[in-house]
This record gives C-alpha cells, structure tokens and sequence, in this order.
C-alpha cells in the first residue's frame, strides 16, 4: 500500500510532485464558474445557489443577485454558467443550467455599483443550453501610446441600427439567438431572433412561422460543448466558432423518452442510422474540426433580421479544447478587401488552447524494484488560426481560414484572453500554472509564492512580446498546494489586474487578484530594460473613454509607491490631457479632479504614519472641495434664468451659497495667514526662503481652471444675493431662506463684488507662468519652490484687498458660543449631502460614494425639499439632481447603506 501511495521522495527544495489527471479535471471538462470585472464591482458564480456573487471594486460590499422567478417555480436551478455585462455596463445577463428541466436566462439593468434590478427571464428548453454569449453595440475605445498621445480605435463589431441593447447567444444545439431588450410603455421587453449555425438560413422576429427543415427539438445529432463569437473592427459580420461532439444515444432508449412518438418515419431511421455506434460509446468523443459561421445583421426600421452562412470547418487536432477564443486583428486594417492573391493580413485570429496527456513512469527512489506507477502530466499546445477577407469576383468577399503557427508549452494553460494593453492588437494574454505546485513545502500560511507565470505572446508567432514582461503567478499556499487550475479569469476594465475563481473547496479564498505584466521601458541613462507600469498612458485613455480607474488607483496606492512617484503618473496624464486640445477640456478637467481624490483617498487610508494620514487627507477633501464649487456653478446655470429663479429653487440655492460661502472664508484665511507671515520679506529673500508646508486649498488659486470655476461660482451667488435683497418675499419658507443667504454673507467678512473682481486680476497674473509648475502644484497639492514668490504675492493681494473684512473673517459670534465654529464642517461627514449639502435625514435611504465616501438622499426626495418644509421640487432642480444619479460630483460610483 505505502508503494502505491508514494510515487517520489521530495528532493530538498522542490514539492510534493501533485501532479495528477484530476488536478486539470476543469479545463477538460470545462468546469467553470464565469467571473466579470465591471467598472464598479467584480461578478462571479455564487457557489451552490441559482445566484450572482457580487463585490463592489474598490469597497469590501457584497451583494448577490437572483432572478425573481426562481422562487416561485418547482425546478432546481445550479449556479450560473454564463455571466455577460453589455460595453456600456448598463445590462447583466446571466444563464441558471438545470437538470431538471430547461435553463432560465435572466436579464438585470444596474441602478447603482452594488444594485441591479431584475427586469425578465426567459427559457432554453433541455438540449438548448448556452454555451457563450456576447453583447454588441461597443463604443469607439480610445487607447494612448507611450508617447502619450490618444486615438480612437475604429467601431469593433456591426454597428447598431436601433439603439436597443442586444446580446448574441450561442446554443448547445447549434444555434445563434438574438435578444434585443425593448423598452415599451409598461415594462422593458425581450424580442429574440434565431437562426441554425449548420446551414444557411434566414429570420425576422416577431415571425411565428418555423422552417420545416429545421431539426425537432430534441433530435440534434451533436450538441456544442465549446463556443465563441468574435467581434472585428469595421467589420459589419459576425464569426462564430463551435466544436461539438456526438450526442451519446443508447439504442435501447425508447421512443417516447426521445419524443419520437410523434414522427414514426424519423424513428425508424434514426435507430437505424446510430443502431451500429450506439453499442460503442467511445465513438461518442469531443470532434476534432472547428465549425465556423458567418452571422449577419439587419434592420427593416420595424423588424431585426438574422442570417447566417457556414464556412468550411477548420482542421485541428482531436486533443481536448479547454480554451477557444477570438482576437480582432490590427484596428488598422483596410477597410476594403484584399485581392485573392499575395499576403493577406489577418482580420481576425481564433486562439485554440489544446490540452494533452503524456503517460509516463515515476520509480519511487530507492523502489526501484517495486511496480512501476503510472503519473498523468498534462500539456498545452497553442494554435493559432488567421481569418481574413478576400475579394472575389462581382465584389464578392469571402473569409479565408488559415493556420498560422502552434506552440507547444511545457506548462498547461489555464486561460487564454485578447491584449487589450496597447494601441495595435495582435497580442495575447497567457496564463499557465506549475503542475508541480510550490517551490517549497515549507512556505508558512498566507505568504506568496510563484506557482506559474503570466506571459503576453504576440500574434501570430506566439513568441513572448519583447514590449512586456513575464508577471509571476503568485498565489498562498493553501491556493498554490493544490495546483489546481481557476475555474474562470477575467481582466479589470483597464487591463492591469486580473482576477481569478478558483474552487471554494481547495482554496480559503475563492477570489484572487493579481498583476498584469509590465510594459518594458529602456531607461536612457543606465541603457537598460526594465519592466515599469505605464500607469499614465492608461489614466489617460481611461479618462478620455469615461471608464474607472479604481484598478489603477488599487496599485498607485501600494506602499511600493511613494507619493513623489503617485505625483510624477498624475503629472503626465495632465500633461498629455492638456497637450492634445480636444474641446473638451471642461469634462475632463473635473474627472481629473475626481481622480485626485480617489488616488490620495486611498493612499491616505493604507499609510502607516499619523503625518502622511493628515496630509493626504486634506489634499483629497481640496480636490473634493473643488468638484463641489464645479457643481455648484453647473446648478446656477440649471436653475437660473438671467438674474432671475424660480420661487421653488429658492432655498435649495441657499443651501448650495452657504457652503460656497463657508468655502470662500477658509480660503481666505489661509491667504491671509500666508501673506501676513511674509510681509515685510524682499523677493530675494522669498525665493531662497523654504515656506513651511501650506493648506492644500492655496493649490486653487495657482491652476487656471479651478480659479475660472471659482471666479463664475463668485459671480453667480453675487447675482443671487442681489436677486434676494430686491425680492419682496411672502410665506415662511421665503423670508427663512432670504434672511439665511442675507445673514450668511454679511456675516462672512468675504465682499462677492470685489472678490470676483480680485479673482479676474489673479487670473492674468498666473497667465504668464510656466505650465509645467502650475501642474506640478496642482498634482501634489502644495506649490513648486519656483512659484512661492507668485503665491505669496496673491496672498498679500488678497490681505490687502477690500474683498475681505479680516475681523469678521477671524472672530465669528458663534465662536463664543460653542466650539463648532471653529472648524469648518466636513460635507462628507455624517449629516450633510454631498450633493445638495442640505441635511441627511433619519431612517432614509443613503447612497455613499465609493470614490470619496460622500453620502446622499436625492435619489429618495419625493417631494421633499431640502429644505425646513416640505413644498414642491422644481423641474430645474430635478434635472441638476439627475446628473447625480449614477455618478457622484467626484465621479465616483454609489453604493446603497440603508
């Protein structure tokens, strides 16, 4: 017994050699259990329920997800085997498999990062199971290369004729599904349109007819076990790639269990066509060729329709298929076809990963004359296939499948994705793990150890990209002991982590992150090549693509970065923003804003001492303060008409002017603070003088567009203020909120008319100033050496000026009353709206931003008024509150605390 359980004495330094034909059981039989990284949360299987499990990236909240019909319904659903999230993340579908009767496809619209609210499901009888899904309608991606400089990829995929989001399914019975969610005047609605992938064909929805030829449910001859649909830029068609296998028949099953009560004459010949190969059930195996199809799209205005026509299958190897995916080729592909002769560039690359079985003998050391054992290792071989256009004759266009190259590796591939880390495709990403598990048995708990590699290999040559470097896999332990492979992986929205699901029952932790490789750099002065994180290239498309960067601000806020290195990545990104004039400078200069406060949110709450703590602190509540004075600004432009407002956003405005109003008054203490202490310095001493570190909140009076914003906001509660102290108000709600407005800023020490023209004259005064300071300053919060003698020279204008009454500035009533005069209330504490900065109220609903941890309730106002009464909302605030509802003033995503 002890000779059959001991296949090899560990050497000194290596491990127990674990590797068996069950440790690789899922990626042959394909195992898994589907994993979504969105812009807002990470959603995987639930383990044993009919559930979505769902993590809101960057915050510890869970949630999980279940269709509403499944508790009212006999069948046993599983888990779901298919997760799919459309481009614009607005939809969520998920596939419950059952053995019990058909499978129950369910359809989720978010409202928020950790809620998604249950629209409809529908059936796939038995034997219709999906295989892979994917959702059309993608957005023009922008990418930046390492020169900075961002471009546009052109459309992946058909373009949408109606604006309806739309999925493509693939069955187990050989067939593409269309679903097209439309929204009608009750409730959203799910129209399907479906076509067999085996022959030419043809359909409408809403079309009840079906074809006589198509096969009875049931009778398919081959089920599909592996499906993937590939998108390819400025290409209107569809390709599908499926490999099946037969279905296993026995012929002793009778008729009434295979339906074939009803169809006499097909009965008889199909006992007789599988009567021979029903007795040998090793006949029934996984088919060697790849089935491709070519699936197109139409649009009448009224009806969608589907078409699809079969290519010839490709040719490959009878190995097990544990992964199959497609590649678009280079964006920069000729739109027009390619002659028939010459060299063809590929349009499109299908990525086969094929798992193999090498059978060898193991002697135990030291038995060698005990029977010989029998140890399973599996191996990998890659093959790449190209698709590219040809022009035949009459402008006819024919896709041409060709093998390229295969590689064999000496470690099983765990997973295969498209590259989505540079500007030209035509790379891949390659995942594989050590069969014969960690370096060391030793290694304690919890601590990382390599247990495989992640590789970018190019395409089609399968060669590593000399461009990136070779990540290791480091897993704990208790992750790596098993070798075990994930049940499923996927990339963060900005392609530098992944995530893997391995199963629950080996490892402590189902879910892993990980690092992407890193683009290799040659440093000019040591001529060396080293792998660094070009962090700014991806801030930059990430900003100007709309998308989070919470997984860039996960790595930025390691411990290995120091915050000289967070200021130089941000530095570059508003470098490369502000070089490349797009017209949009508005919209990106607050998403830089927002991003300023996530980066230095979560480098302050992972520092380790009190000092760092505080300064980060204050440098992200600036940032913070900032998108506050940009939204405020956006809401006077809503809700006034000239100099006029409408009575109802009377006091919704109030509030807004008082906290800009409290946020006037620390900025000028602080100008009066610094340019009273320099008084009486000559320049020359300034320059050579190191100021004492300064309040982040000085760092807005030394970049153009926060002191433009903060210039209109002066102007638009000036305008307010006159408008209040002219109208002749009626009812107590009016005359609180005039004598609030009034009272508040004739008690601030703060002269609106003067300061907005103070403000103007600042403004030319930092025009002629070099660019580079002005972003270094705004980056890290605190100006160069080579702009104090600027700032203290606006802090003494600013001391100076009529704009400021110092004594009321300084000595507030309230200061001899209580201590909450002291300090300036933090918005984002308990209590106070981020949004409307009105008062949260008890036992209602709370959204919290996952950015800057602000909270709201506009989204649960009814007819409230953020206001002492309760009275009517007007349609202008409405529609300011409504540029909230997904998104924060800071950018960030919501969350629900109830």
């Amino acid at each position: 017994m002890s000779a059959m359980t001991t296949t090899k004495t560990p050497l000194k330094g290596k491990a127990k050699d674990d590797s068996r034909w069950w440790n690789s059981y899922a990626l042959v039989e394909q195992q898994r259990r589907p994993v979504v990284w969105t812009s807002s949360a990470i959603l995987f299987a639930h383990e044993s329920e009919p559930a979505v499990a769902g993590r809101a990236f960057p915050s510890s909240r869970q949630f999980l997800l279940q269709p509403a019909v499944i508790s009212t319904t006999a069948i046993t659903f599983g888990p779901p085997a298919i997760l799919s999230v459309s481009p614009d993340e607005t939809w969520l579908f998920a596939y419950f498999p059952s053995r019990q009767g058909p499978g129950l496809g369910s359809f989720w619209k978010a409202n928020r990062a950790d809620g998604w609210d249950f629209i409809e499901s529908m059936n796939f009888p038995r034997g219709g199971g999906i295989v892979s899904a994917a959702w059309l309608g993608h957005a023009r991606e922008w990418v930046t290369g390492s020169d900075r400089k961002s471009s546009r990829l052109p459309p992946l995929g058909p373009p949408m004729l109606a604006t309806l989001p739309t999925i493509v399914l693939i069955t187990q019975n050989l067939r593409v599904q269309l679903c097209c969610v439309r929204s009608s005047a009750q409730e959203p609605k799910i129209i399907t349109v479906s076509c067999s992938l085996e022959k030419h064909g043809e359909a409408r929805d809403l079309s009840p007819v079906t074809s006589n030829m198509d096969t009875p449910p049931g009778l398919e001859s081959r089920c599909c076990t592996h499906a993937t649909i590939g998108l390819a830029y400025n290409e209107n068609a569809i390709l599908v790639a499926t490999r099946s296998q037969v279905k296993a028949i026995s012929p002793e099953t009778p008729n009434i269990a295979l339906g074939l009560d009803d169809i006499p004459d097909l009965s008889a010949h199909f006992h007789n066509v599988h009567l021979a190969e029903s007795a040998d059930w090793e006949s029934w195996v996984q088919g060697s060729n790849i089935e491709l199809c070519e699936v197109r799209l139409g649009f009448d205005g009224l009806r969608t329709c589907l078409s699809t026509s079969p290519l010839p299958p490709l040719r490959c190897d009878a190995h097990p298929l544990s992964s199959m995916v497609f590649c678009p080729g280079d964006p920069q592909y000729p739109v027009t076809a390619e002659s028939s002769s010459g060299t063809v560039t590929p349009k499109m690359y299908l990525c086969l990963s094929l798992l193999g079985f090498d059978r060898h003998e193991d002697y135990a050391l030291g038995m060698e004359n005990l029977p010989r054992i029998d140890s399973t290792i599996p191996k990998s071989e890659l093959v790449v296939f190209g698709l590219s256009r040809r022009g035949l004759s009459a402008g006819v266009l024919e896709w041409t499948p060709t093998r390229l190259t295969s590689r064999a590796m000496s470690e099983p591939l765990t997973f295969v994705l498209p590259h989505r880390g540079s500007p030209r495709a035509n790379a891949i990403v390659a995942g594989s793990l050590n069969v014969q598990g960690p370096v060391s048995s030793k290694t304690k708990a919890f601590v990382k150890t390599p247990c495989g590699s992640v590789t970018i290999l190019q395409l089609p040559s399968l060669e590593a990209h000399s461009d990136w470097s070779v990540e290791p896999l480091l897993l704990g332990w208790g992750e790596g002991s098993s070798v075990y492979p994930p049940h499923s992986v996927a990339l963060s929205p900005n392609a530098v982590l992944f995530c893997m699901v391995f199963p629950s029952t080996v490892i402590t932790s189902r879910l892993s992150i990980h690092a992407m490789p890193k683009k290799i750099m040659k440093d000019a002065t040591v001529l060396e090549r080293r792998p660094v994180a070009d962090f700014a290239s991806v801030l930059v498309s990430a900003i100007r693509f709309k998308r989070t960067i919470s997984d860039v601000v996960h790595q930025l806020s390691l411990s290995s970065f120091s915050a000289k290195e967070v200021e130089n990545v941000l530095y570059n990104v508003l470098e490369a923003l502000e070089t490349q004039d797009d017209g949009l400078r508005d919209i990106w200069v607050q998403e830089f804003f927002g991003i300023l406060v996530e980066v230095y949110r979560l480098k302050g709450e992972r520092a380790q001492k009190a000092l760092e703590k505080d300064n980060f602190r204050t440098r992200w509540e600036t940032m913070l303060d900032l998108c506050s004075v940009i939204a405020c600004h956006n809401a006077f432009e809503d809700c006034m008409d000239g100099d006029n407002i409408g009575l109802d956003n009377i006091w919704p405005m109030t509030v807004l002017s008082t906290w800009f109003i409290g946020f006037l008054e620390e900025l000028m203490r602080e100008c009066t603070l610094l340019g009273d202490s320099r008084e009486g310095l000559a320049d020359e001493a300034i320059e050579k003088q190191t100021i004492p570190s300064t309040h982040p909140i000085l760092s807005v009076l030394l970049f153009p567009d926060a002191l433009a914003t903060l210039r209109l906001t002066v102007g638009d509660v000036k305008r307010f203020y006159e408008y209040l102290k002219s109208l002749e108000t009626s009812g107590e709600n009016g005359v609180m909120s005039k004598n609030a407005l009034l009272n508040t800023v004739d008690g601030s020490g703060v002269n609106l008319e003067a300061l907005e023209s103070l403000l103007a004259h600042i403004s030319k005064q930092i025009e002629g100033s070099n660019a580079a300071d002005l972003r270094l300053s705004l980056v890290a919060c605190s100006p160069v050496p080579r702009l104090y003698p600027l700032l203290i020279g606006i802090a003494q204008t600013v001391s100076k000026s009529n704009a400021i009454d110092k004594s009321r500035l300084f000595i507030k009533v309230v200061d001899f009353v209580s201590e909450v005069g002291k300090v300036r209330k933090s918005y984002i504490g308990e209590g106070q709206d981020v949004i409307s900065k009105g008062t949260l109220l008890r036992r209602r609903p709370i959204r919290v931003c996952v950015r800057c941890g602000g909270k709201t309730q506009q989204h649960d106002m009814g007819q409230r008024v953020d206001g002492p009464a309760h009275g009517s909302i007007s349609l202008q605030w409405q529609a300011w509150v409504h540029r909230w509802s997904t998104r924060c003033i800071c950018g960030g995503r919501w969350i629900l605390i109830n």
